[in-house]
């Protein structure tokens, strides 16, 4: 009663660690190679050469040995970051922009009605999202942000 059912490897698989902003920003980099060599459905679904092809480009580039299901974790992050910052853009044409934060330059009262609507979105009062012109090629056209339901 109350065993605990995680497998030896489950407990003791190491969790990725993404401390340098580079390693994120190669990710996304092999991913849109993955992508643009025909891999896209690599993604939403398992294709195991297209995740082989990431892990061993992945590994040779950082040095790094993370298995497909620490990048696929990493998709994942990534992707609802995304979401969240596509929602938080969402329609408006007339938002400033801060060159040097990269992010959105508005009014307090703008961003205080967002983060009431959208609470994840505060990551994204001073630091915007890195890697945008990757993402947008990762998640586009496979990840649905809620503008299509409204």
């Amino acid at each position: 009663m109350g065993k605990n059912t995680t497998s030896n490897f489950e407990a003791n698989k190491t969790r990725a660690i993404w401390g340098d902003p580079s390693w994120t920003t190669t990710f996304c980099n092999l991913c849109v190679e993955e992508i643009e060599a025909g891999n896209k459905g690599i993604f939403a679904a398992s294709s195991a050469k297209g995740w082989s092809n990431l892990v061993i480009k992945f590994c040779d580039e950082t040095g790094l040995n993370y298995d497909k299901e620490q990048l696929k974790c990493r998709w994942d992050v990534l992707k609802a970051d995304w979401r969240v910052w596509e929602k938080l853009k969402g329609l408006d044409t007339n938002l400033g922009w801060d060159v040097v934060k990269g992010t959105i330059n508005d009014s307090d009262d703008w961003w205080n009605m967002k983060l009431k609507e959208i609470p994840k979105a505060l990551k994204f009062r001073h630091k915007g999202l890195q890697n945008l012109q990757q993402f947008d090629k990762m998640f586009r056209d496979v990840a649905a942000t809620g503008a299509e339901l409204m």
